[in-house]
């Protein structure tokens, strides 16, 4: 938000002083923000490229390397080295091991005590971290997840292509009101902007949280569970799948919308020549 923000207001005043400075007709502001749009919906596809890896948790993502499993598939987070830790199922409360495995528990890796208190929490003398590494090491674990490097890595390129992508559709976002301002007549004008708004809210802004928040929770791979027994937040996502939906619907509503700002600009050019 600190940097999106900048960048899209310098957008938006830069598409206006272009119209000024250039004495923009109504069909080149088409032609302007059509091609504006189109730029940064290609660049959006380079999203696709920010790769981050799935979190490893042991039992969900990553095996009890070396360790005998229990047989039920409920209890898939259950090995040999924590099957007398009589570990709850419902509980999150992550611990990252020596060998770079989250658990969800430090009873899941079988971590026998702890030193330290809240964030500096260290707990000793964990079996299925030192059944994972054969011995090697002191099998430790540490409060919280373990860091993912791919992600931390990715970071700055997909923040990079995500103010390139909002400072090029800001640079055409202003050319656009401007065509409705000039499309319509003087007394439909704020009728023209009460439409769009109308447009925007009930094909947008309404409907987008509920569609995308269900293909969203289809990439969960562990929920959380409330107090009453219910289900909570999601705890670990499947990353590729999620990168994937997210951004594969995000870009099927983009085509659809770069059609639509082809067949306006084709419009606008045969009814203002």
């Amino acid at each position: 938000g600190v940097i999106l923000l900048p960048i899209t207001i310098l957008g938006m005043f830069l598409g206006g002083f272009l119209i000024k400075k250039f004495k923009l007709h109504i069909t080149e502001m088409a032609k302007f923000a059509c091609i504006t749009f189109i730029v940064a919906y290609l660049l959006n596809l380079l999203y696709f490229t920010c790769s981050c890896e799935v979190l490893q948790v042991a039992g969900l993502t990553a095996p009890y390397s070396g360790l005998k499993h229990l047989s039920s598939p409920k209890n898939s987070f259950m090995a040999s080295c924590n099957a007398d830790c009589s570990c709850k199922l419902d509980q999150w409360d992550p611990v990252c091991g020596d060998n770079g495995i989250t658990y969800m528990t430090a009873c899941f890796a079988g971590c026998k005590s702890s030193t330290g208190m809240g964030k500096n929490m260290v707990f000793h003398n964990c079996s299925c971290v030192k059944g994972q590494v054969y011995g090697l090491g002191n099998s430790s674990a540490l409060l919280g997840q373990c860091q993912r490097e791919s992600c931390t890595k990715a970071f700055p390129y997909f923040l990079a292509l995500q103010t390139a992508c909002a400072f090029i559709l800001a640079l055409g976002g202003t050319p656009t009101y401007m065509i409705m301002f000039r499309s319509v007549s003087p007394d439909l004008k704020s009728f023209a902007v009460g439409i769009e708004t109308l447009g925007g809210r009930v094909l947008g802004g309404l409907p987008a949280p509920i569609y995308f928040g269900a293909l969203i929770d289809e990439t969960c791979l562990k929920w959380g569970t409330k107090n009453c027994g219910g289900s909570g937040s999601c705890r670990v996502y499947d990353t590729k799948a999620f990168r994937n939906v997210y951004l594969g619907l995000i870009a099927g509503l983009r085509a659809g919308c770069c059609l639509l700002y082809i067949v306006l600009s084709i419009l606008i050019m045969k009814r203002f020549k």
